[in-house]
């Protein structure tokens, strides 16, 4: 596979990754602040999506995308070959995607987790 789609794909990747980690925190912020439960509560969701979320979701991953291109194009100035750079900058994106789904998504604390692996 030659590097342009390689960094296509890296660059789709995290800029999904991201959207996604984003609309997560979005939706935690308006659940907590959003007094209903039950079947009302899933209406408000639903409604909230349909109506903010959707066209956010896509606003979101457009300046993603674009985040991720320059932060890949980056880290291959870093790097003696253009595709090790792109792997190196990949990897280093998904690590810090990696430690923000377990804290936000999962309530797991990566960082304390690995100072104790460690040690």
């Amino acid at each position: 596979m030659n590097n342009k789609k390689i960094t296509q794909y890296a660059i789709y990747a995290v800029a999904v990754l991201c959207a996604a980690l984003i609309n997560e925190h979005i939706i935690k912020y308006v659940k907590k602040h959003v007094d209903q439960e039950g079947y009302l509560l899933v209406l408000i969701d639903m409604a909230i999506v349909v109506l903010i979320f959707a066209p956010a979701f896509a606003l979101v991953t457009k300046y993603t995308k674009k985040l991720s291109n320059v932060y890949l194009r980056t880290s291959k100035k870093f790097s003696a070959s253009n595709k090790n750079g792109t792997l190196l900058g990949f990897i280093i994106a998904i690590f810090i995607l990696f430690i923000l789904y377990a804290s936000l998504r999962h309530n797991l604390n990566v960082v304390d987790d690995l100072k104790a692996l460690i040690r």
